[in-house]
């Protein structure tokens, strides 16, 4: 089997590339999927998405732009669902994948990415009924996700999810790591040797997310002009910490009055209406309700316009294996305060390129965003370090990383299952 053009099968069930990052189960998954495929279509391969229809306006094949296709394939009701209900559509969503290739030959996958846990359970199949590789990329792990966890982040079983990750991890290939961080949690967390293990750092796109004039930017999403703006960016759920931003910037007001908060992004998950409803009472009780400015999720790249008019974002995560939001903020030449877990840990460097802040911890999150709107040749600074880091970054190199990977699969066997 040789590499020199590859059909990937690219399987993203429960999220489709297209819909907005933001809400629901759309964010950063969404847009490394699309545009991880979008960078190995350009370098000449042939890249089919699978995600589940949800609605019988769904058109069954979309044609993104050469060697690009997103494939909504029929499994369950034609609703949105969530992951706990996803799980009995499984073998169905799998079957008709298969049964999709069969009617056209020229989809037999020469290799199969799944992306997220219930994606992988679907990969697993595709990769034995094809005999082709599969490699991963988990996103998140539980195990992870559950450190310091009051309540479930969903209704699926920890331990079924738990199992379910080191089978998939057991029968991948090669599993990509968005950062050496997620490497390492994935060796500790789900067993893996470093040789099956890839760093794939994400990209970025430099077309949209660049430095730009902070006024134009202001005045384009109608926010104030003159007021000190922080910044939120993301779902709306207990894992993301928008509480703990709240509680941070309510910090700030009394050396800056004037500030602002934007929030973009929508609730996600079955805790997203109630985190919501918590940050809600939380800015009326303390009496900053009229300093929050709501918007609905945006465009992706709607997105670097809000970058630009901000003075700092703040990525306030329980956990996060990357932190794009982080990264196109740097990449805009916005400064950032960050919870300093995981690939934030990678992505940041504190002091230099942006604020790292104890999770949870609102107290030092106020501190770190008073440091940076107090002193704007502090702030500059980690500005343009922020920015010189977030050009190294680019989606071509990680479709040229993740090619590497897939040509090394050509000399040796495929992983067995047990």
């Amino acid at each position: 089997m040789g590499f020199y053009m590859t059909n990937f099968a690219v399987v993203s069930l429960h999220s489709s590339p297209l819909d907005q990052p933001g809400s629901g189960d759309g964010g950063g998954m969404n847009v490394y999927v699309f545009q991880l495929a979008s960078a190995l279509a350009r370098l000449g391969n042939d890249v089919n998405i699978y995600t589940r229809a949800t609605s019988q306006d769904d058109p069954a094949r979309i044609e993104i732009e050469p060697g690009l296709r997103v494939h909504n394939v029929p499994a369950g009701p034609l609703a949105a669902l969530d992951k706990d209900e996803l799980l009995e559509y499984v073998d169905e969503f799998t079957e008709n994948v298969i049964a999709r290739i069969q009617i056209d030959r020229s989809l037999k996958p020469d290799v199969v990415h799944s992306n997220y846990w219930i994606s992988g359970l679907v990969g697993h199949k595709l990769k034995h009924f094809y005999q082709v590789p599969m490699i991963t990329t988990f996103h998140t792990i539980e195990a992870i996700k559950a450190i310091g966890r009051t309540v479930p982040d969903d209704r699926v079983s920890e331990s079924f999810r738990m199992d379910a990750e080191d089978q998939i991890a057991g029968c991948s290939d090669f599993v990509l790591a968005s950062c050496d961080q997620e490497a390492l949690d994935i060796q500790r967390y789900l067993g893996l040797a470093s040789e099956r293990i890839a760093v794939v750092p994400l990209g970025v796109e430099h077309a949209y997310f660049a430095p730009g004039d902070m006024a134009m930017a202001r005045s384009a999403m109608e926010l104030p002009q003159n007021d000190p703006i922080s910044l939120y960016v993301g779902r709306i759920q207990p894992l993301k910490g928008l509480a703990t931003a709240f509680e941070a910037f309510s910090c700030t007001l009394s050396d800056f009055p004037n500030s602002r908060f934007v929030v973009v992004g929508g609730p996600s998950g079955h805790l997203g209406e109630v985190e919501l409803d918590y940050c809600f009472d939380m800015a009326r009780s303390k009496g900053f309700e009229d300093k929050i400015i709501w918007r609905q999720p945006e465009p992706h790249i709607r997105l670097a316009s809000y970058y630009r008019a901000a003075n700092l974002v703040v990525v306030p995560s329980r956990t996060e294996s990357f932190g794009l939001v982080a990264l196109e903020a740097m990449a805009s030449g916005t400064p950032v305060v960050a919870s300093s877990v995981g690939g934030l840990k990678s992505l940041i460097s504190h002091g230099r390129t942006g604020l790292l802040a104890p999770v949870r911890n609102g107290g030092v999150f106020a501190n770190l965003m008073l440091e940076l709107l107090s002193t704007r040749e502090r702030s500059s600074m980690i500005a343009r370090n922020a920015l010189m880091q977030a050009r190294t970054y680019s989606w071509k190199e990680a479709a040229e990383r993740a090619l590497s990977v897939v040509e090394s699969l050509d000399v040796r066997q495929l992983i067995e299952c047990g």
